[in-house]
This record gives structure tokens, C-alpha cells and sequence, in this order.
């Protein structure tokens, strides 16, 4: 019974911060797509939305006791208020209300206070959303770090190179990075590679593929095992030196972009669609990460999403850092009739 009360809670809260546009767009999404599938979701959904009609159409306008907002927050962020509440609620003595009293609440009464708790909660959720995205960026540049520690122990055991994407064959993506990864000891969890703030994060059943998965593969069950192995983050490709497609070096450069949050070829520059599309965290060569809200970090010379002609493809020199998607190949093969 605890289970059945907490999921329909969980499936409540959902749908009240879907109603309030408390969330971000990908979170938007799953939530529609559970009421379309889910009968659950769909009930929470009309019943939600007919209290918050009824909440709307009360008339009278109501004027907050003053400092609400702050004395709501102090109670909600202050374990040792909530606890001295509880304490005092438990120590009084129950009284029975009298006739009198009882008739002195009405329904109109019940409206505003349900109006004032409404308007509380909108003035807390912005924050409450904005201390999410935070926490969320946070966890995204950790997984990047952990990734990067990685990188950087693999580089060492392997004259300095990062994990090669081919330039053809089964393996001839960016996201090869991390099966190779994996298979070789140096990335402890999978779920390492998902920003907790993308679209696939919310999935379930998230595994990466072996070597030897992606060497059998082929056809549609190729491309599809390859555009999810690098999970929702971008990968560094190569580059050409002379015409010829090199790997990339671990050199340690300060503004060298190795890997990022995926791009998107649905936005402006290609800016991911993890966190909200507001930006996105990036893991630089000498293992350090930043939220950049742009896809030009620091001084804006270099695009890492595209190379130097403005195109997803591997950099036209050493230092043109092109971070790709998943199933991103280096080189486009053109079939002659």
C-alpha cells in the first residue's frame, strides 16, 4: 500500500509541476507522453486540471499576509522549524469544534485558503526549478569529470591518444570513446555517459554495448546501436593533418574541447538540448569542465561543434576540436554509380 500511495503521489507531483510549467522541456515531454500511454497519468491529469479550474474561478482577489513567500521558505528549507511544528502539533489536546464553530467555515473560506497555498507555491517553485537545473548541471559536470579521469588514465597506457575513432568500419563513430571505455576496465558506470538533464536519462534499460556487439552488427541494428552508445554526450573526432585523418592526442590544452553535452541539429550553432537548451557543460583537454552558454567557450575562436568551414566533420588542423554526437561517422563515404 506505501508503494501504490508514494507512485500515485510521484505520478501527482509530476502532473501538478507539468500544469505550472515547472519543468524543463524534455521532462514536458515524457509527462505528455505518459498521459497519452499511462491511464494513471491520464486521471491525475483531469483531476488536476479541474481543481485548478476551480481554483480560478474564485472571484475574490486575495492579498498575501506580508512576508509569505519568505516565512514559506524559512518553514519549507528549515528542518528545525518544521520539527518544532510538528513537536507543538503532537503536544496539544485535541478539541472537538462546536456547532458554532464548524459552520463558520464555508466553501468559500476553503477557496481562499487553497488560493493562498497555490500562490505560496508558485513563489516557491521558480526557486525550487532553479535549485534543480543547478543540481543537475552539477551532477552532468561530475559525470563529465569522472569520464575525463578516464580519458586521461587511458591516454597514459596508450602513447597518449584518446580512444581512435576509425575512419571506417563498424567502430566509426564518436562514440566509440566509451565501449572502449568500458571494455577496458577504466569506466566504472555505464550510466557515466548520461547527463542526468537529457532526454535519454529518463529512459530505462540504458546499457552499453560491447566491442564485439558492434562488430556483428549490421544494417538498421548498426546504426542504432551506434547512435546511443556515447549515451548524451558528444565526442572529440579527429582531425586532418595533410590530408590525412589523424586521431586525437592528449596534450593537455587549456581550451581544447574533448567532449560536451551532445549537440543538436535542431538548434541554432547546435547547441544541446540537454539543460533546457540553455547551454551546455564541456570537459576540456586539460580536464577541467564549464557550462558555456554558447558553443564558442572562452574567447570565442573556436566552434566545437563544427570544425573551421563550419561543418560537423573532423577539424582541419590539430587544434580545430570538433565534438560530435554519438553516432557521428568521421568520414562521409560517397557511392560512385
Amino acid at each position: 500500500m506505501t508503494d501504490r500511495s508514494n507512485t500515485s503521489e510521484r505520478v501527482r507531483q509530476q502532473v501538478l509541476d507539468y500544469l505550472l510549467g515547472a519543468l524543463d522541456e524534455s521532462e514536458m515531454e515524457a509527462v505528455r507522453a505518459r498521459v497519452e500511454s499511462d491511464p494513471v497519468y491520464r486521471q491525475a491529469m483531469r483531476r488536476a486540471s479541474s481543481d485548478i479550474v476551480r481554483l480560478r474561478g474564485v472571484g475574490r482577489s486575495i492579498l498575501p499576509p506580508p512576508r509569505l513567500a519568505v516565512r514559506t521558505c524559512d518553514f519549507l528549507f528549515d528542518p528545525s522549524r518544521r520539527l518544532c511544528a510538528a513537536m507543538r502539533s503532537r503536544s496539544m489536546t485535541p478539541v472537538l469544534p462546536s456547532m458554532h464553530s464548524r459552520c463558520r467555515l464555508n466553501w468559500a473560506d476553503a477557496g481562499v485558503a487553497a488560493v493562498i497555498c497555490l500562490i505560496a507555491g508558485l513563489l516557491v517553485l521558480p526557486a525550487v526549478n532553479g535549485t534543480r537545473f543547478q543540481y543537475r548541471v552539477a551532477a552532468c559536470q561530475e559525470n563529465l569529470r569522472q569520464v575525463g579521469q578516464a580519458l586521461t588514465e587511458y591516454s597514459h597506457k596508450n602513447n597518449d591518444l584518446f580512444p581512435v575513432v576509425p575512419a571506417e568500419g563498424n567502430f566509426a563513430a564518436a562514440g566509440i570513446y566509451a565501449p572502449i571505455l568500458a571494455q577496458d576496465g577504466y569506466l566504472d558506470q555505464p550510466q557515466r555517459v548520461l547527463c542526468p538533464d537529457s532526454f535519454l536519462a529518463q529512459k530505462e534499460g540504458f546499457q552499453l554495448p560491447s566491442l564485439e556487439e558492434l562488430r556483428s552488427a549490421v544494417g538498421q541494428k548498426l546504426i542504432a546501436i551506434r547512435q546511443r552508445m556515447g549515451g548524451s554526450y558528444g565526442y572529440c573526432l579527429g582531425y586532418f593533418d595533410h590530408g590525412v585523418y589523424q586521431p586525437t592526442r592528449n596534450l593537455s590544452r587549456q581550451r581544447f574541447a574533448i567532449m560536451a553535452d551532445e549537440p543538436s541539429a535542431d538548434r541554432p550553432g547546435h547547441q544541446s538540448a540537454n539543460h533546457g537548451g540553455l547551454g551546455q557543460n564541456v570537459l576540456f583537454e586539460d580536464m577541467h569542465v564549464e557550462f558555456c552558454c554558447t558553443s564558442r567557450p572562452g574567447d570565442g575562436a573556436d566552434d566545437i561543434y563544427t570544425n573551421n568551414n563550419n561543418e560537423v566533420a573532423p577539424g582541419l588542423n590539430r587544434d580545430d576540436a570538433v565534438i560530435a554526437s554519438s553516432g557521428t561517422a568521421p568520414l562521409v563515404c560517397v557511392v560512385l554509380p
